[in-house]
């Protein structure tokens, strides 16, 4: 049976001089606008040698949007889903006290690398050691560009071309295919894998001990449980397996929590506190999830093995620059505020919102859109914290339910992303759904014009 679309007819494109005629509105460099037309003619060319069809009748409204996702390519977007620590949204929100620090790289310079005091060259590592070491209790620390640098660079610094023991109930793979047995590879060391993916015990570890044996990892696998029959050798057991073979111990928390999240209803997690007070080596934790900070990872331990990853060229290709630096000094310093200090920072200002507050907010929402079009319902919903930390865990919330006459809950969905701001929700049961725990009261105003133009 023949095909009734017509193929293409190379010979009805238009040339790349007629496409940038019809975007000169754009305020693009012609070299940027230039290529993106060669490329799109470039991709219906090859779709046509494919026999493959194009509507080139909307050629020129597709390459104008193209271009304006160009120029338009990372901005704002109100936070509906409910998660809130979204890794595609940025994970956590930076605060009103990291902007105002920011004041401080405004046309100007800091002393990132340079002591003041006598005028000579100074550590840039130098400014958190202070704050790591009082939130971590640990002999000293450092920040990284990520949790993903600082797990490479601390294996590749102690167990280079060596082995480390982990259980197999630990070989976790987190969001973007990070794997833990892929991380060691790429850090030179040799996995060794003892135990069962639901029991490993202390003689799995002593047994898998070798002269090559050069560290003992540990992994808290937030982003997943298993429940049944079960057995994990705890943090203190391996502690003193490591000590008697003067192996050091190294634990991955992950996301890695500061304080008891357990106070705002949710499973606790291990304190970073708690577990260097088990008397591990080394602990490493991101700072963009639960200490609410920019993108970074964060190496605390002992002194000596703290030394050794500073003299690692490793650690050049990773190391913060002064806007990661300043931000997470920020982040450290609200939580040696208390409570205060934590309604300072936006995921836990969220957390701690109550739920008589979203629901007060969401009737008020709902009463200033004027749209026939539109059926609204305040709704109970569930949040979460997202990012690996207690994934299956949800959150009492509010929300507002929207059904449209003629729009169907995906093309609801499309409209919001394409507004400015754009507006992520969800879909449950073919109804759309702006979930407010992680709106800000600010953003109301912006959902009510977007719903009020569906």
């Amino acid at each position: 049976m023949k095909s009734s679309v017509n193929p293409i007819n190379l010979s009805e494109l238009p040339s790349i001089d007629a496409l940038l005629q019809s975007v000169t509105a754009i305020k693009l460099p012609h070299n940027l606008k230039k290529n993106e037309a060669r490329a799109l003619l470039t991709e219906i060319r090859n779709l046509a040698t494919a026999g493959k069809t194009a509507p080139l009748d909307r050629l020129e409204e597709n390459y104008r949007k193209r271009l304006l996702k160009i120029a338009h390519s990372l901005r704002k977007v109100i936070n509906g889903t409910g998660v809130v620590i979204h890794t595609n949204l940025g994970r956590s929100p930076l605060s009103e006290q990291m902007i105002i620090a920011l004041e401080a790289l405004k046309d100007g310079y800091v002393n990132l690398e340079l002591d003041l005091d006598d005028g000579q060259r100074g550590n840039r590592h130098d400014h958190l050691r202070p704050w790591i070491r009082s939130i971590s209790d640990a002999e000293d620390g450092l920040l990284v560009n990520n949790n993903a640098a600082a797990v490479l660079l601390a294996l590749n610094t102690l167990a280079d071309r060596k082995e480390v023991i982990i259980s197999r109930g630990q070989l976790v793979e987190i969001g973007g295919s990070f794997r833990i047995p892929e991380i060691l590879r790429k850090a030179g060391s040799k996995l060794v894998e003892v135990g069962t993916t639901n029991r490993t015990h202390l003689n799995d570890y002593e047994a898998a001990i070798t002269s090559r044996t050069k560290l003992l990892l540990w992994v808290h696998t937030s982003n997943y449980k298993i429940s049944g029959f079960t057995t994990e050798v705890g943090l203190q057991e391996l502690v003193k397996l490591g000590q008697t073979h003067s192996i050091p111990v190294m634990a991955d928390l992950g996301s890695g929590a500061l304080v008891a999240i357990d106070k705002f209803g949710l499973q606790r997690e291990p304190l970073v506190s708690e577990v260097m007070g088990t008397g591990v080596d080394m602990v490493t934790f991101s700072v963009d999830k639960l200490l609410g900070g920019p993108q970074g990872g964060i190496i605390a331990g002992k002194q000596v093995h703290i030394r050794k990853i500073e003299k690692n060229n490793l650690l050049r290709a990773l190391r913060p620059d002064k806007t990661q630096i300043l931000l997470t000094l920020q982040a450290l310093k609200a939580f040696s505020e208390g409570q205060a200090g934590l309604q300072a920072i936006p995921v836990y200002r969220d957390l701690l919102t109550p739920l008589a507050t979203l629901k007060k907010r969401a009737q008020h929402l709902v009463g200033l859109v004027e749209n026939s079009k539109l059926t609204l319902s305040v709704m109970n919903t569930e949040a979460q914290v997202g990012s690996g930390a207690s994934p299956a865990e949800k959150m009492p919330s509010v929300g507002i339910g929207i059904s449209h006459s003629k729009l169907k809950a995906a093309k609801i969905a499309s409209c919001l992303r394409a507004n400015d701001p754009a507006i992520m929700g969800r879909i449950a049961e073919e109804k759309f759904t702006i979930d407010l725990k992680a709106v800000r009261e600010v953003e109301d105003k912006f959902i009510v014009q977007a719903l009020n133009k569906l």
